[in-house]
């Protein structure tokens, strides 16, 4: 009886005492969540324990917001941005961007046309680009001969659109990978829309699969391969851009046709078209190749002075720049700046040729290692500072790179990192540069110069005397030469901004000496003033050089920037 009796008792409280541990649990990971997402004062106390434990910062697993600009060294680049991954109908990556009246037209992987106007203003149109045949191509591989082969349906892609416009021609261009389901082979093709003078709006147009005509077909038309996938679309180019009155230039990928990751190589190959550029007139709808030795051309762009640039996806190393000319050969892949990714040399070139451009028109730039280059645009109306130069989109790297060419040589490659794989760069009517990127995101950026507008308009109205005035802004601009002013940007040292009443130690800068990541204190004025004294007495090892404030003026209003500084990014 007294046994029954302890096990009704005792059940209840079991499932209460389990209820209530739970409970405990739960309590400490909800705190935990919004101690990281809100960066509470404890947040920086158990970064600083992580790092001491672990020897690093782990990524969070909440996904930072996009910033609001990124620098460069003569603009900022604001941006908005907008994810429209939600409109797309399959896997997979590529797509172009062209303008058309007041809108840039998407072409996305898989066939859409948008209307992009801005983040939020993004249509649909009416306009349908002819099949490519990715659906026969899904059906053909059920096919017993070849099931064993592997197959990427991601890779196979709609690659470019482009409006072009002269005396003569008038229309759009889409570029695609188009599968032939009788023949099971595939090649690049050209098909374009004729757009009537009277139409200046994707608005007003109209446009089935039969409303386009196909005027370029690569040849030969490639079989399946039977090493890696059979079918490379990623390895197409497909990028087009227009020279009046006729002419289409087109970058013909060798679809990976090498001799590594197929049986053989083509780009050489005279009665290939593949690993080509090639130029289509588009009254007669002849072409004929312009240059050889090419293997992945991603970006194809004239200057202001009619000069033909290309970007080359290379292997491990090899991304090049090229000034294209009629009738030379670029080497690949006998000649390459890079190698395979198993760090071999590519098979078909020579000892000689390891690592030289000896034989063949060696590029003008060449990224090693590489940085997975995509689109080219060039740059007219955005800022005086650009205007003229290039600019190229890149993946792995997750920049913009902005080149300037003078003398047909490159003057300088500026980094401009974006953090996202930017598959495709233009620039709008209205000057406005818009990335297309692989996560579905549209980014549009505008550039200005910088300005101390900012720091002179508080130095004017809190300090009144101009000759301490001018020795704070002077101290100032010698702190910035390591330190931002921007909440969150902690490249070179820790930002201004995120230091006044914060924890020591705690924001994402990873060059923190030992006394620093141990301080269990905060940035209070007194602290602040005490370091920028003496930064070794107060934390012996760091890498903090003496800012040789011996003022007691200057010090003080150093300190009241600061908290400036900090009230604004809170704000």
């Amino acid at each position: 009886m007294k046994g029954e009796l302890g096990m009704k008792m005792g059940t209840p409280y079991k499932y209460v005492f389990s209820i209530s541990v739970f409970g405990v649990i739960a309590f400490f990971l909800f705190g935990g969540f919004i101690i990281g997402l809100h960066k509470l004062p404890s947040y920086g106390f158990f970064r600083r324990v992580e790092l001491n434990l672990f020897g690093r910062v782990f990524e969070r697993m909440v996904e930072e917001e996009a910033p609001e600009y990124y620098d460069s060294i003569f603009l900022r680049l604001y941006d908005t941005q907008t994810d429209i991954s939600d409109r797309i109908s399959r896997e997979g990556r590529g797509g172009g961007l062209t303008s058309f009246g007041d809108a840039v037209l998407l072409l996305t992987h898989d066939g859409q046309v948008l209307a992009v106007r801005s983040a939020d203003d993004i249509r649909n149109t009416d306009v349908t680009v002819p099949d490519n045949g990715f659906q026969a191509y899904k059906q053909v591989t059920e096919l017993e001969q070849y099931k064993n082969l592997s197959h990427n349906f991601k890779q196979f892609r709609y690659n470019d659109i482009l409006f072009y416009e002269s005396e003569r021609h008038r229309g759009l261009a889409v570029s695609y990978t188009d599968f032939d389901s009788t023949a099971h082979c595939y090649r690049n093709t050209i098909a374009v829309l004729p757009v009537d003078s009277n139409i200046n709006s994707v608005d007003e147009l109209t446009a089935r699969p039969g409303d386009w005509n196909i005027i370029y077909r690569s040849k030969p038309c490639l079989p399946f391969k039977n090493i890696h996938y059979a079918l490379e679309g990623g390895l197409a180019g497909g990028r087009m851009a227009f020279r009046g009155p006729s002419t289409i230039y087109f970058g013909n990928g060798d679809y990976h046709w090498d001799g590594i990751y197929a049986p053989e190589a083509i780009a050489q190959k005279p009665e290939s078209e593949y690993g080509k550029i090639m130029k289509i007139d588009l009254s007669s709808q002849e072409s004929h190749i312009v240059a050889t030795g090419i293997r992945n051309p991603q970006g194809i762009v004239f200057d202001e002075n009619d000069n033909l640039w290309i970007v080359e996806h290379g292997l491990r190393g090899g991304d090049e720049l090229n000034r294209i000319k009629e009738g030379i050969n670029y080497g690949w892949p006998v000649e390459t700046l890079g190698t395979q990714y198993s760090k071999l040399p590519v098979p078909n070139s020579t000892a000689e040729s390891y690592g030289r451009h000896n034989t063949y028109k060696e590029p003008v730039f060449a990224w090693l290692p590489s940085v997975a280059i995509s689109n080219l645009t060039l740059i007219k109306g955005f800022h005086s500072s650009w205007d003229g130069d290039l600019l190229m989109g890149s993946l792995k790297s997750m920049s913009l790179f902005h080149i300037r060419i003078k003398d047909d040589r490159v003057l300088f490659s500026e980094k401009i990192e974006i953090g996202n794989r930017i598959r495709y760069v233009h620039q709008h009517t209205d000057g406005r540069i818009i990335l297309w990127t692989d996560s579905k995101k549209l980014i549009f950026l505008t550039g200005k110069p910088y300005t101390d507008n900012y720091i002179t308009d508080y130095l004017e109205d809190a300090i009144s005397n101009e000759s301490l005035r001018e020795r704070v802004k002077t101290t100032i601009d010698a702190c910035r030469q390591c330190h931002a002013i921007e909440p969150g940007d902690h490249t070179g040292a820790p930002s201004l901004a995120a230091v006044f009443n914060a924890e020591i130690g705690s924001t994402s800068y990873e060059n923190y000496s030992d006394a620093l990541k141990e301080n269990q204190g905060i940035w209070t004025r007194d602290n602040l003033k005490k370091f920028l004294s003496d930064p070794q007495q107060f934390a012996p090892g760091t890498v903090m050089p003496d800012p040789g404030i011996s003022d007691e003026a200057i010090m003080e209003e150093i300190v009241n920037l600061m908290h400036e500084f900090n009230k604004k990014s809170r704000d």
